[in-house]
């Protein structure tokens, strides 16, 4: 495993983290999930990405950390949470001063961390007028960004940052003294080139790229439903990827194109498989894509889709 500086948090993080969503879904055991979060220590990954929303993922990473002498660089979300009342999953998103320390005092808890290492927000909060179509909506954004920093103040947390994307994160780089940015970045994924990886790398913002296999959906035979992952496989349609590999392994060849990057301090993977994990963890080798690959790669992108 290689290790990448996380911006200039003093952090060192491995190439491929550990996206913590699945080893929260209750269908996956205690047993599977730790058996994953073992095999992310065994092979070599010393970042987890996990979030409030993401069901028992955190009290899961939690019971194993307090077994472990080693320990992961843990990243969590706040801003909406999922908690479990008679068995029943329970949704909510609260982007106020008092639901954004409630939150990340909550994850402290699960987790059993008394300092998390990042905390992000989870999407970003707006002050448009309140719509139930929008949980992000209606709030004083400098009263969220500002709870934020007053975690850190606390001592609850060592860096905080934002996962979201676009020209609106564009603008939350620009304003905020933030220390990581999470965000889309792949093959079928390349705005962020453009829109964010510029900026961070001039204030020297980690950046942690998620989906760097677009989900697998050049695998599918049918499109599945949410809308990155749709847009990701409209793409996958005429993107000339299988080419471009040249007959390679495709998880391998996106992953490795996703690598590439300077911008990329750590690219997240969800999964609830050691195998799977451990396979895309030997990706991390130290070989890129030869410089006219990836040059092949952005042009057919921009010559499709306009844009990175």
């Amino acid at each position: 495993m290689k290790y990448r500086p996380l911006g200039k948090t003093g952090l060192s993080v491995s190439e491929i983290g550990l996206g913590a969503t699945q080893i929260g879904w209750p269908s996956v055991t205690e047993a599977e999930a730790e058996r994953v979060l073992q095999g992310a220590l065994d092979a070599g990954i010393n970042f987890i990405d996990t979030a409030a929303r993401y069901r028992l993922s955190e009290s899961r990473i939690g019971r194993f950390l307090a077994k472990q002498k080693s320990r992961f660089i843990v990243a969590t979300k706040c801003g909406g949470w999922i908690e479990y009342v008679d068995g029943q999953e329970k949704a909510s998103w609260d982007y106020s001063p008092a639901g954004i320390l409630r939150t990340i005092d909550r994850s402290r808890q699960q987790m059993k961390l008394d300092v998390i290492d990042i905390v992000q927000f989870h999407g970003l909060p707006n002050n448009r007028p309140l719509d139930p179509k929008d949980p992000r909506s209606g709030y004083d954004v400098k009263a969220a960004f500002d709870a934020l920093f007053e975690a850190k103040a606390r001592g609850w947390v060592r860096f905080v940052g934002v996962s979201s994307d676009g020209a609106a994160s564009a603008d939350v780089v620009r304003q905020w003294p933030l220390d990581v940015q999470e965000c889309n970045y792949n093959l079928l994924l390349q705005e962020a080139e453009t829109d964010l990886f510029p900026l961070c790398q001039e204030s020297q913002r980690g950046v942690i790229a998620k989906r760097p296999i677009a989900n697998c959906v050049y695998l599918l035979k049918e499109r599945p439903e949410g809308n990155e992952e749709g847009l990701q496989y409209d793409r996958a349609q005429t993107f000339p990827l299988r080419d471009l590999a040249g007959g390679g392994d495709l998880i391998d060849f996106t992953l490795r194109f996703t690598l590439a990057h300077p911008a990329v301090s750590t690219a997240i993977i969800g999964t609830a498989s050691a195998e799977h994990l451990a396979a895309n963890a030997r990706v991390s080798d130290g070989r890129l894509l030869p410089a006219d690959t990836l040059a092949r790669a952005k042009q057919s992108f921009r010559q499709l889709f306009g844009r990175a």
